[in-house]
């Protein structure tokens, strides 16, 4: 068992916000196996989602760690990546056609409920 599934397993939330904290303050890279296993991981708490979405550059993802309030640092860091309405046009057509590979339902249904078209 990897690390990160091994964290994930047997982690308390504390401890898995700390360790991917450091994995993206350390700017880790992360194994192929470590990637899958992160865009696996079902969560509803916006902050793990966003650190989440920072360590495997998914901006689905980062766009949600940009709601929440409670982590700061996380909120931060999510804010510093730049986020465009194209990029949330690619979202919505991944949405439309169902295509799930990356990101879950859960995720993409929530992004356009939080970003909603400003066309």
């Amino acid at each position: 068992m990897n690390e990160v599934q091994n964290i994930l397993n047997k982690g308390s939330e504390i401890d898995i916000f700390a360790y991917f904290k450091l994995l993206f303050n350390e700017n880790t890279k992360l194994s192929e196996i470590d990637i899958k296993t992160l865009k696996a991981y079902e969560t509803t708490n916006y902050a793990m989602i966003g650190l989440i979405g920072l360590l495997i550059n998914c901006k689905a993802r980062i766009l949600l760690g940009k709601k929440q309030i409670y982590y700061s640092d996380i909120q931060n860091w999510c804010n510093e990546i730049e986020t465009t309405q194209e990029d949330l046009m690619l979202i919505a057509d991944k949405y439309l056609v169902d295509d799930f590979e990356e990101e879950s339902e859960f995720i993409l249904r929530k992004v356009m409920f939080e970003y909603p078209y400003e066309g």
